[in-house]
Parts: C-alpha cells; sequence; structure tokens
C-alpha cells in the first residue's frame, strides 16, 4: 500500500510546515498499522528507516 500525501506550498513557510505535517501523519499512520498488527516491529522500523523518520 503507499499513499502521498500532496500539499500545495504557498511560499517558504508553508513547504516547511506542509514536510513537518508530512513527517508526522506517515509516522502517525505506521503507529497505527503497528498497534493494529498489520505490520510486525521489523517492518515499521524499516518503514521509518526507508521515509527517513526519527
Amino acid at each position: 500500500m503507499k499513499t502521498k500525501v500532496i500539499l500545495e506550498n504557498q511560499n517558504d513557510y508553508a513547504k516547511q510546515e506542509n514536510k513537518d505535517f508530512e513527517t508526522l501523519y506517515m509516522r502517525a499512520m505506521l503507529l497505527a498499522l503497528l498497534e493494529d498488527k498489520k505490520i510486525t516491529k521489523v517492518q515499521y522500523e524499516e518503514c521509518k528507516r526507508r521515509l527517513k523518520i526519527t
């Protein structure tokens, strides 16, 4: 399953806010999948590494 959040960028501040939001959104989605046991801890860590989410 691939999901991409696309937000329209208006200025530099909006670009940074959108990037921050996308990171938080992806982290929340991964945590939800992990909690629902849709993915394993190993898959969770691999996704975080690939998405460069700390």
